[in-house]
Protein backbone atom coordinates (compact mmCIF):
# COMPACT_ATOMS: atom_id res chain seq x y z
CA UNK A 1 0.00 0.00 0.00
CA UNK A 2 3.14 2.66 0.81
CA UNK A 3 4.53 1.49 -2.48
CA UNK A 4 1.27 3.00 -4.53
CA UNK A 5 0.86 6.42 -2.18
CA UNK A 6 4.93 6.68 -3.21
CA UNK A 7 3.98 6.17 -7.13
CA UNK A 8 0.78 7.87 -7.60
CA UNK A 9 2.93 11.27 -5.50
CA UNK A 10 5.50 10.68 -7.73
CA UNK A 11 2.87 11.06 -11.19
CA UNK A 12 1.28 14.04 -9.85
CA UNK A 13 4.78 15.77 -9.63
CA UNK A 14 5.40 14.80 -13.22
CA UNK A 15 3.24 18.03 -14.95
CA UNK A 16 4.37 20.37 -12.89
CA UNK A 17 8.24 19.56 -13.84
CA UNK A 18 7.11 19.11 -17.81
CA UNK A 19 5.92 22.58 -17.60
CA UNK A 20 8.78 24.61 -16.34
CA UNK A 21 10.75 23.24 -19.53
CA UNK A 22 7.81 23.54 -22.35
CA UNK A 23 7.35 25.66 -24.09
CA UNK A 24 4.84 25.51 -26.72
CA UNK A 25 6.08 25.89 -30.93
CA UNK A 26 5.84 28.39 -33.30
CA UNK A 27 3.31 27.61 -36.31
CA UNK A 28 5.03 29.17 -39.65
CA UNK A 29 3.17 32.86 -40.26
CA UNK A 30 2.36 33.52 -36.44
CA UNK A 31 4.69 36.33 -36.36
CA UNK A 32 2.59 39.84 -36.89
CA UNK A 33 3.09 41.10 -40.03
CA UNK A 34 4.79 44.52 -40.46
CA UNK A 35 4.01 45.97 -43.87
CA UNK A 36 7.89 47.76 -45.65
CA UNK A 37 7.63 51.15 -45.98
CA UNK A 38 6.63 52.46 -49.95
CA UNK A 39 9.46 52.62 -52.41
CA UNK A 40 8.64 55.83 -54.69
CA UNK A 41 10.69 55.58 -58.29
CA UNK A 42 13.21 58.60 -57.73
CA UNK A 43 12.64 61.55 -60.11
CA UNK A 44 13.61 64.45 -58.01
CA UNK A 45 16.54 66.78 -58.59
CA UNK A 46 17.98 68.36 -61.62
CA UNK A 47 17.77 66.83 -65.30
CA UNK A 48 19.48 67.39 -68.76
CA UNK A 49 19.09 66.06 -72.37
CA UNK A 50 18.27 66.64 -76.62
CA UNK A 51 15.52 66.11 -78.07
CA UNK A 52 14.39 66.18 -82.11
CA UNK A 53 10.78 67.35 -83.17
CA UNK A 54 9.03 68.06 -85.41
CA UNK A 55 6.95 71.48 -85.34
CA UNK A 56 3.68 72.65 -87.90
CA UNK A 57 2.91 76.27 -87.82
CA UNK A 58 0.25 78.23 -89.13
CA UNK A 59 0.43 81.85 -89.45
CA UNK A 60 -2.87 83.65 -90.46
CA UNK A 61 -2.25 86.90 -92.12
CA UNK A 62 -5.88 88.17 -93.31
CA UNK A 63 -5.26 91.42 -90.48
CA UNK A 64 -2.25 92.04 -91.49
CA UNK A 65 -2.23 93.90 -95.08
CA UNK A 66 -4.84 96.18 -93.81
CA UNK A 67 -2.70 98.80 -91.89
CA UNK A 68 -0.17 98.90 -94.24
CA UNK A 69 -2.95 99.91 -97.10
CA UNK A 70 -4.40 102.38 -94.61
CA UNK A 71 -1.00 104.33 -94.34
CA UNK A 72 -0.35 104.30 -97.93
CA UNK A 73 -3.32 105.69 -98.76
CA UNK A 74 -3.82 107.92 -95.87
CA UNK A 75 -3.93 111.53 -97.31
CA UNK A 76 -6.09 110.40 -100.34
CA UNK A 77 -9.82 110.59 -100.34
CA UNK A 78 -9.92 106.87 -102.03
CA UNK A 79 -9.20 105.46 -98.21
CA UNK A 80 -12.41 107.22 -96.51
CA UNK A 81 -14.81 106.63 -99.64
CA UNK A 82 -13.70 102.97 -101.15
CA UNK A 83 -12.28 101.30 -97.86
CA UNK A 84 -9.20 99.16 -99.48
CA UNK A 85 -8.14 99.25 -95.75
CA UNK A 86 -11.25 96.91 -95.18
CA UNK A 87 -10.65 94.97 -98.08
CA UNK A 88 -8.81 90.96 -97.18
CA UNK A 89 -5.93 90.46 -99.65
CA UNK A 90 -4.06 87.96 -97.81
CA UNK A 91 -5.10 84.40 -96.30
CA UNK A 92 -3.07 81.56 -93.84
CA UNK A 93 -0.37 78.88 -94.42
CA UNK A 94 0.31 76.17 -92.57
CA UNK A 95 4.34 75.01 -92.62
CA UNK A 96 5.80 71.76 -90.82
CA UNK A 97 9.36 70.84 -90.44
CA UNK A 98 11.68 69.33 -88.05
CA UNK A 99 14.13 70.69 -85.52
CA UNK A 100 16.30 69.81 -82.68
CA UNK A 101 17.09 71.01 -79.12
CA UNK A 102 17.62 70.47 -75.83
CA UNK A 103 15.53 70.49 -72.26
CA UNK A 104 17.45 71.22 -68.83
CA UNK A 105 14.77 71.27 -65.29
CA UNK A 106 14.42 70.13 -61.74
CA UNK A 107 12.34 68.05 -60.35
CA UNK A 108 10.53 68.28 -56.76
CA UNK A 109 8.94 64.96 -55.22
CA UNK A 110 6.30 63.81 -52.85
CA UNK A 111 5.38 60.50 -52.93
CA UNK A 112 4.46 59.67 -56.55
CA UNK A 113 3.64 63.63 -57.14
CA UNK A 114 6.36 65.59 -58.82
CA UNK A 115 6.05 68.94 -59.45
CA UNK A 116 9.08 70.71 -62.08
CA UNK A 117 10.32 73.82 -63.82
CA UNK A 118 11.54 73.03 -67.18
CA UNK A 119 13.42 75.11 -69.66
CA UNK A 120 13.13 73.87 -73.73
CA UNK A 121 14.33 74.96 -76.42
CA UNK A 122 14.28 73.91 -80.33
CA UNK A 123 15.65 75.04 -83.66
CA UNK A 124 13.82 74.62 -86.67
CA UNK A 125 15.16 76.41 -90.35
CA UNK A 126 12.36 75.22 -92.16
CA UNK A 127 9.43 76.57 -90.53
CA UNK A 128 8.86 79.17 -93.53
CA UNK A 129 5.15 80.27 -93.59
CA UNK A 130 4.71 82.72 -97.34
CA UNK A 131 1.01 84.22 -96.83
CA UNK A 132 -1.62 83.32 -99.90
CA UNK A 133 -2.64 86.12 -101.58
CA UNK A 134 -5.92 87.11 -103.61
CA UNK A 135 -5.34 90.44 -105.54
CA UNK A 136 -8.34 92.74 -105.64
CA UNK A 137 -9.86 95.52 -108.36
CA UNK A 138 -13.09 97.42 -107.43
CA UNK A 139 -14.33 100.90 -109.04
CA UNK A 140 -16.14 103.41 -107.87
CA UNK A 141 -16.58 107.41 -108.49
CA UNK A 142 -14.50 109.49 -106.14
CA UNK A 143 -14.88 113.09 -106.17
CA UNK A 144 -16.69 112.78 -109.62
CA UNK A 145 -14.06 110.87 -111.44
CA UNK A 146 -13.98 106.90 -112.33
CA UNK A 147 -11.52 105.49 -109.63
CA UNK A 148 -10.22 102.05 -110.62
CA UNK A 149 -8.26 100.45 -107.86
CA UNK A 150 -6.01 96.74 -108.15
CA UNK A 151 -4.62 95.80 -104.79
CA UNK A 152 -1.68 93.81 -103.94
CA UNK A 153 -0.34 91.90 -100.95
CA UNK A 154 2.51 90.01 -99.73
CA UNK A 155 3.63 88.36 -96.27
CA UNK A 156 5.90 85.90 -94.59
CA UNK A 157 6.94 84.71 -91.73
CA UNK A 158 9.95 82.21 -91.01
CA UNK A 159 10.67 81.02 -87.14
CA UNK A 160 14.06 79.66 -86.70
CA UNK A 161 14.39 79.65 -82.59
CA UNK A 162 11.35 79.12 -79.93
CA UNK A 163 11.99 78.40 -76.41
CA UNK A 164 9.46 77.25 -73.56
CA UNK A 165 9.96 78.32 -69.53
CA UNK A 166 7.00 75.44 -68.33
CA UNK A 167 6.08 74.19 -65.10
CA UNK A 168 5.31 70.22 -65.29
CA UNK A 169 3.01 68.52 -63.13
CA UNK A 170 3.83 64.45 -62.96
CA UNK A 171 2.76 61.18 -61.32
CA UNK A 172 5.45 58.59 -60.82
CA UNK A 173 4.15 54.78 -61.16
CA UNK A 174 6.78 53.00 -61.42
CA UNK A 175 9.63 53.63 -64.28
CA UNK A 176 6.68 55.76 -66.05
CA UNK A 177 5.77 59.21 -65.01
CA UNK A 178 2.78 60.82 -67.09
CA UNK A 179 2.82 64.29 -67.12
CA UNK A 180 1.30 67.88 -67.93
CA UNK A 181 2.83 71.47 -68.89
CA UNK A 182 2.23 75.02 -68.79
CA UNK A 183 4.40 78.02 -69.41
CA UNK A 184 5.47 80.87 -71.32
CA UNK A 185 6.63 80.77 -74.61
CA UNK A 186 8.73 83.17 -77.17
CA UNK A 187 10.48 82.49 -80.72
CA UNK A 188 12.32 84.68 -82.80
CA UNK A 189 11.69 84.92 -86.87
CA UNK A 190 12.23 86.75 -90.17
CA UNK A 191 9.07 88.76 -91.28
CA UNK A 192 8.09 90.64 -94.43
CA UNK A 193 4.57 92.21 -95.61
CA UNK A 194 3.86 94.34 -98.24
CA UNK A 195 0.58 96.22 -100.07
CA UNK A 196 0.88 97.93 -103.30
CA UNK A 197 -2.55 99.80 -104.71
CA UNK A 198 -2.71 100.93 -108.38
CA UNK A 199 -5.12 103.57 -109.25
CA UNK A 200 -6.47 104.57 -112.40
CA UNK A 201 -8.70 107.55 -112.70
CA UNK A 202 -10.82 108.53 -115.10
CA UNK A 203 -12.87 111.69 -116.53
CA UNK A 204 -16.05 110.06 -117.18
CA UNK A 205 -17.83 112.57 -119.98
CA UNK A 206 -14.26 112.85 -121.93
CA UNK A 207 -13.20 109.20 -121.05
CA UNK A 208 -9.52 110.06 -120.92
CA UNK A 209 -7.53 109.56 -117.63
CA UNK A 210 -6.49 112.09 -115.78
CA UNK A 211 -4.42 110.09 -113.80
CA UNK A 212 -2.54 107.03 -112.59
CA UNK A 213 -1.10 106.51 -109.56
CA UNK A 214 0.97 103.93 -107.75
CA UNK A 215 0.68 103.89 -103.14
CA UNK A 216 2.84 101.31 -101.97
CA UNK A 217 4.21 100.35 -98.22
CA UNK A 218 6.55 97.74 -97.35
CA UNK A 219 7.64 96.34 -94.07
CA UNK A 220 10.19 93.79 -92.96
CA UNK A 221 12.45 92.82 -89.90
CA UNK A 222 14.86 89.98 -89.07
CA UNK A 223 14.91 88.39 -85.47
CA UNK A 224 11.75 89.96 -84.34
CA UNK A 225 10.52 88.34 -81.61
CA UNK A 226 7.34 86.78 -80.60
CA UNK A 227 5.71 86.31 -77.62
CA UNK A 228 2.76 83.89 -75.83
CA UNK A 229 1.96 80.89 -73.77
CA UNK A 230 2.25 77.16 -73.91
CA UNK A 231 0.13 74.03 -72.77
CA UNK A 232 1.05 69.67 -73.15
CA UNK A 233 1.97 67.45 -71.68
CA UNK A 234 4.06 63.56 -72.45
CA UNK A 235 5.70 60.41 -70.76
CA UNK A 236 9.02 60.07 -69.71
CA UNK A 237 10.25 56.77 -69.50
CA UNK A 238 13.07 55.29 -66.98
CA UNK A 239 15.52 53.15 -68.84
CA UNK A 240 18.06 52.79 -65.86
CA UNK A 241 18.62 54.74 -62.53
CA UNK A 242 20.05 57.99 -64.10
CA UNK A 243 18.62 57.93 -67.68
CA UNK A 244 15.34 58.28 -69.02
CA UNK A 245 13.57 58.88 -72.19
CA UNK A 246 10.70 60.83 -73.19
CA UNK A 247 7.92 61.84 -75.84
CA UNK A 248 6.39 65.34 -75.48
CA UNK A 249 3.74 67.44 -77.31
CA UNK A 250 3.36 71.55 -76.96
CA UNK A 251 1.17 73.36 -78.33
CA UNK A 252 1.92 76.92 -78.48
CA UNK A 253 0.30 80.15 -78.81
CA UNK A 254 2.03 83.48 -80.13
CA UNK A 255 0.49 87.09 -79.76
CA UNK A 256 -0.18 88.85 -82.52
CA UNK A 257 2.39 91.07 -83.83
CA UNK A 258 1.96 93.37 -87.34
CA UNK A 259 -1.44 91.92 -87.05
CA UNK A 260 -0.24 87.98 -87.88
CA UNK A 261 -1.61 85.42 -85.30
CA UNK A 262 0.92 82.51 -85.57
CA UNK A 263 0.19 79.09 -83.81
CA UNK A 264 2.20 75.96 -83.13
CA UNK A 265 2.26 72.23 -82.42
CA UNK A 266 5.13 70.28 -81.64
CA UNK A 267 6.01 67.09 -81.04
CA UNK A 268 9.33 65.81 -79.81
CA UNK A 269 11.68 62.40 -78.54
CA UNK A 270 14.25 63.26 -76.43
CA UNK A 271 16.59 61.07 -74.11
CA UNK A 272 18.01 62.84 -70.22
CA UNK A 273 20.06 62.17 -67.71
CA UNK A 274 19.03 62.78 -63.77
CA UNK A 275 21.79 63.94 -61.52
Amino acid sequence: MRCLLVAVGLLGLLPSAFAADYSPPTLRGSDTFVPAYPIYPRWEGFYAGGQLSYSSSTSDFSGASPPLIAFSLRNTTILAQMQPDQWQVLGSRSTGAAGFGGFLGYNFQWDNAVIGLELNYTHSSALNAGAPSTPLARRQTVDGLITDIDLDASGSLRISDFATTRARFGWAIDNFMPYATIGLAVGRADMALSSTAFVTQTDPSTKLVVGQFVFSETRSKMGAYLYGYSVGGGLEVGLTRNIFARADYEFIDFQRLWQIATMMHNLRLGLGAKF
